[in-house]
This record gives C-alpha cells, sequence and structure tokens, in this order.
C-alpha cells in the first residue's frame, strides 16, 4: 500500500506522459525520485480505481516531485479540465483495497475556484500526512484529502 495524489472528473482526462530525453524514475524501494531536473517531468497516468475514492468517473493519478513550476502547470492542466466540468477534484490517499467500519478514513474536503487556485494550496495537499491519527478515538483512521476546485 502507498499514498496516491490523483485528480478525479466527471470528464476523461488526458494522461500526460514524460519526454524521452528527461526521463521520470520512481523507485519506491528506495523512496527516491530522479527527475533530471527537467520541470515538464511529471506524468499523469489513467487511475482506474478513481471510483474506491470518489463519485467521479475519471482520474489521472500524478507521479512527480513538487516544484512550483510544476504545481503551475499542474494548474494549467487543471484549468484546461475545467473546460470540459464543472468542477474536479485533486486527492491525497493512501492506496488500499477495504476499510472496516472503525478503521474508515477521516476526509478532509475544501473547495476552491480556479481563479483562487496556488501553488501553495497543490503542495499542501501532496505533502498533507495521512498517518497523523486526526481522532483520539480511532488512532489508526488515516486522513484522506480532497481539494474541489470549481470554475
Amino acid at each position: 500500500m502507498s499514498v496516491c495524489t490523483f485528480i478525479a472528473s466527471d470528464f476523461p482526462l488526458t494522461e500526460v506522459i514524460p519526454v524521452p530525453d528527461h526521463p521520470l524514475e520512481i523507485n519506491p524501494d528506495s523512496s527516491t525520485i530522479c527527475d533530471d531536473g527537467a520541470e515538464d517531468n511529471f506524468s499523469l497516468r489513467f487511475f482506474p480505481d478513481v471510483s474506491d475514492y470518489t463519485d467521479r468517473k475519471n482520474g489521472v493519478w500524478l507521479e512527480w516531485r513538487y516544484t512550483e513550476d510544476r504545481a503551475k502547470r499542474m494548474i494549467a492542466y487543471i484549468k484546461d479540465a475545467l473546460r470540459h466540468a464543472a468542477s474536479v477534484e485533486l486527492w491525497h490517499v493512501w492506496l488500499t483495497d477495504y476499510y472496516e467500519y472503525e478503521d474508515r478514513p477521516v476526509i478532509h474536503r475544501q473547495t476552491v475556484s480556479v481563479d483562487e487556485l496556488t501553488a501553495k494550496q497543490i503542495r499542501k495537499i501532496d505533502e498533507a500526512e495521512i498517518w497523523n491519527t486526526p481522532d483520539k478515538r480511532y488512532p489508526d483512521r488515516p486522513s484522506f484529502y480532497c481539494l474541489e476546485i470549481k470554475r
């Protein structure tokens, strides 16, 4: 299991693949990302499990190492997606198949307009702590984060 950041929409989203000159290499065993320093070096891949987390039908998951320039590119991607949908969601979750009632996640939601969306907000979602024990009665419950972005 691992952490995942993804964008969800009712309208189909496009994949973004890194350019071959600057491959994106992610090694989950050592928790390292080699992005060759290229600012366009991130990817958005189809996320087939989007319906496990939201009622939206389409999703792309994000592979990257945050930089402000990449976050600005994400904002441009989201603005483009909003040409076809009234809103999209930016999620940060722990990937899992099933939760019991006592250990289901606490979902933190926020809504902003696309004109208010900043790189700082994207960074906050991307770096949010999943295992922050938000509930003293259920300390093993993870926190999921959803930022809904509206036109």
